[in-house]
């Protein structure tokens, strides 16, 4: 656990490993998954020029009908239980977590 709530550091410590520090998909355990992970600077450009904020915190909270591959299997966890888990007592800070990444994400877009 670590204690801050900036997205960019939420970043590093729990998805870096897979996704790289630099978002592009070349985590130290990337070439170990199944699915290779995404390359997290390219998803605005992937949806046509625009960030698919509500689908990246669907994927970041809990998966939904929109999850395929590694996001909520055993190989990639769903952050949302586990975000919640951290605060129990507090429903907000999950959702501060989930959002704060998700605006790190948008910012780290590829032009």
């Amino acid at each position: 656990v670590i204690p801050s709530l900036a997205g960019q550091d939420l970043y590093s410590f729990y998805c870096a490993t897979s996704h790289g520090g630099d978002a592009r998909g070349n985590g130290p355990v990337a070439s170990a998954l199944k699915t290779p992970p995404p390359d997290l600077t390219r998803l605005a450009r992937r949806h046509g020029g625009s960030f698919p904020r509500a689908r990246v915190v669907q994927f970041i909270a809990g998966g939904g009908t929109t999850l395929r591959g590694a996001h909520g299997s055993n190989e990639m966890p769903v952050w949302g239980p586990i975000f919640r888990a951290l605060d129990p007592s507090d429903e907000r800070l999950a959702l501060i977590r989930i959002e704060n990444v998700v605006q790190y994400l948008e910012s780290i877009q590829a032009k």
